[in-house]
């Protein structure tokens, strides 16, 4: 079968046959699926250039099959799954030792030997086909087929606003007096996939939203965030003309995975009681907090929270939230897969890998 492979921690991709001898799989408990389509995301490219040091193949193996972002229909089904059924395969598996992993939590891994395919130890869904356990599979509907390759990302920010939410726990009231989040604010720094996504889900919760970045919109974006009404801001020169006007945070949310330094501009902007959520990866610099800072986030119930990987109840909430985007934001909805991709045009195939164009939220590699 043809397949998308890398070989970290060199760059480079290629599209190649692999392969795979299904007489010798043991298909017990598993169901066969036909990949149609995957999702390009900054992992991805990050992998492709060499970036990722993180990045291991299989064992035994030199190279990896890259992607973890998908969706597939049922060709031999089984265990629960009919034939001709839409699947999304979660991308982290556990590493079968520590608790949280037997209970479906590797999120919480506490052995660091768990899996996630595309990216450490287990191939990824950049190939034509493949055999998966169906505890790992969500269900898509065929309503939301045109942007369900979203529930990936989608879940990682399901699970992370579910744990701001619940570390939140710790103040005996932190939503409105009518018991909503509509008077709270949030800052979202980044316009990429993540930002907007993060955008909406705050605001699908009640949350007034800004979203910041450097520049101004570009037109597509501009499109995405008006019906939902998500503010933007230029911070260029920083934020102090939105604290001005607007005060500060209650929750304020990273995606921008560049300078660890931003720390630096974003923690003076969170409200008593606030939360700085922490999404992306920072590649470079480094940040710093002195003891004045430290002593007035411990007066004022201030908090700096990491956020990771989702799992099934995530992606599960994720189609959930989809498809009622469709019915509440169409106009959104429609603008959030940029470009589609067939995989016979390995040249743009291998472009889009390496590169991310301006106003891109989503790019999906079809297969035919």
């Amino acid at each position: 079968m043809r397949a998308i492979v890398v070989k970290p921690p060199k760059p480079g991709v290629e599209i190649k046959d692999v392969k795979i001898d299904e007489d010798k799989l043991s298909t017990i408990g598993l169901v066969k699926i036909k990949v149609l389509e995957n999702g390009i995301c900054g992992t991805d490219r990050e992998i492709v250039s060499g970036k990722r040091t993180s990045v291991k193949p299989p064992a035994g193996k030199d190279e990896l099959i890259l992607g973890h972002e998908a969706i597939g229909i049922v060709e031999v089904g089984g265990y629960g799954l009919k034939e001709g059924e839409l699947v999304m395969p979660i991308n982290k598996r556990g590493c079968g030792k520590c608790l949280n992993c037997l209970v479906g939590r590797p999120d919480f891994c506490e052995t660091g030997e768990g899996l996630v395919a595309g990216t450490k130890g287990l191939d990824g869904f950049m190939r034509e086909y493949l055999y998966d356990d169906p505890k790992y599979l969500v269900k898509i509907p065929l309503a939301i087929k045109d942007i369900a390759i979203l529930a990936q990302p989608l879940a990682d920010i399901e699970k992370s606003v579910e744990a701001i939410l619940t570390t939140q726990k710790r103040v005996p009231i932190w939503t409105c007096d009518d018991g909503t989040f509509n008077c709270k604010k949030a800052l979202v720094v980044g316009t990429g996939p993540s930002g907007i996504l993060f955008s909406l889900i705050l605001r699908t919760y009640g949350f007034q939203v800004w979203i910041a970045n450097r520049r101004e919109l570009l037109d597509n974006e501009k499109e995405i965030l008006e019906e939902p009404g998500i503010i933007f801001y230029n911070s260029e020169n920083g934020y102090d003309n939105l604290v001005k006007s607007e005060g500060k945070f209650d929750l304020i949310i990273d995606t921008t995975g560049a300078s660890a330094s931003i720390m630096q501009h974003l923690v003076p902007l969170l409200q008593i009681n606030g939360v700085l959520g922490l999404f992306g990866f920072p590649r470079y610099d480094n940040f710093s907090l002195d003891y004045k800072t430290v002593q007035d986030f411990v007066i004022n119930n201030r908090i700096i929270i990491g956020l990771d990987n989702g799992q099934k109840s995530h992606f599960q909430q994720a189609v959930i939230h989809l498809a009622s985007w469709k019915s509440l934001w169409p106009k959104t909805t429609s603008k959030m897969i940029t470009k589609v991709i067939s995989i016979s045009n390995e040249r743009e195939v291998i472009s889009s890998l390496r590169e991310k164009l301006p106003g891109e939220i989503k790019v999906i590699i079809r297969w035919e």
